[in-house]
């Protein structure tokens, strides 16, 4: 299995754009049927488009009194496209791209104030796709093949933050982020899933998929929900359903083909669960205030069930 390299970000470095500048823009094209388009309106915007390869696509459009902005794509391969929306109101916003390989696509979007995005894709066939809509910060790294990334955050008043890792191949990660939110995930190995949607007004996730197959579905709704946990394994499943407020949650999972599964939908309740083995099942559903459970597996094809209402 690959391990996330310390990237060959140095190329993002090496493209970044000075502090000050005055509606600058540059493409740099090394290759065969390279296309390339920036547009810019308002003071002191940045722009560059860097291509080396055959048959790559990039776009950059800062206007509609765009102001202070900057904006970087540079791509290595053949068949790599990349777009860089910024507009409308968007001022002082950053957005850089890096791709690496071949055929693979990155869409950006940024609307409103202060967004700040980093993407970077080193393989084949790869899709990021991000929209912000202000006081928003996203990374995204993808290493591998057939890797999709697809985030939208709304931060506009408190800021929001996430950051994906994506190293193997066929990866999915889809992450829907509201205000005051944290949320950081990888996923390091083949075919796993994360689907992530969090409106919980200073809400946190962080989770890490270590194997092939393994899925994760997160559903925070209220204020000051949190949610730790990790499968290792192949073919793992967790579920997880939060609403009103203040509710804290942690799955752990080591082995194969394990389900844990939590729904709490009172207020300042936990739950926990730990599966060390394979085939274990583990369910928790508290309705209740304040309550807590705890399951813990060991072993193969066992099965827990806690009701708390």
């Amino acid at each position: 299995m690959r391990r996330l390299p310390a990237l060959a970000f140095t190329c993002l470095l090496a493209a970044t754009l000075g502090a000050h500048a005055d509606s600058t823009a540059k493409v740099d094209q090394t290759g065969d049927s390279n296309t390339a388009s920036i547009e810019q309106s308002g003071p002191l915007n940045e722009a560059l488009v860097r291509q080396n390869g055959t048959g790559n696509s990039g776009s950059i459009y800062q206007a509609d009194t765009a102001e202070s902005n900057q904006g970087s794509v540079v791509q290595l391969g053949s068949g790599n496209e990349a777009s860089i929306y910024q507009a409308p109101d968007s001022h002082f916003a950053t957005a850089s791209v890096y791709q690496q390989g071949n055929d693979n696509r990155a869409e950006v979007q940024q609307t409103w104030y202060a967004n700040d995005l980093l993407l970077s894709s080193v393989g084949d066939g790869n899709f990021i796709s991000a929209s912000q809509s202000g006081l928003a910060q996203a990374e995204a790294y993808q290493v591998g093949n057939d890797n999709s990334v697809t985030l939208t955050q709304d931060g506009i008043y408190h800021g929001t933050r996430t950051t994906i890792y994506q190293v193997g191949d066929e990866n999915i990660a889809s992450v829907a982020q509201g205000d005051a939110g944290f949320i950081q995930l990888a996923q390091n190995g083949n075919q796993n899933t994360a689907r992530i949607d969090q409106n919980a007004l200073f809400g946190e996730v962080v989770f890490n998929q270590t194997g092939d197959g393994n899925l994760l579905t997160v559903a925070q709704n209220g204020r000051g929900q949190a949610f730790r946990g990790s499968s290792t394994g192949n073919d793992n499943s967790v579920e997880l359903v939060q609403e009103f407020e203040g509710h804290q949650a942690s799955v752990v999972q080591i082995g194969n083909d394990n389900l844990a599964d939590i729904r709490q939908t009172g207020e300042y309740s936990e739950a926990r669960i730990s599966q060390v083995g394979d085939a274990n099942s583990a369910y928790i559903n508290q309705a209740a205030a304040t309550v807590s459970a705890f399951i813990q597996q060991t072993g193969s094809g066992n099965l827990a069930t806690i009701n708390q209402q």
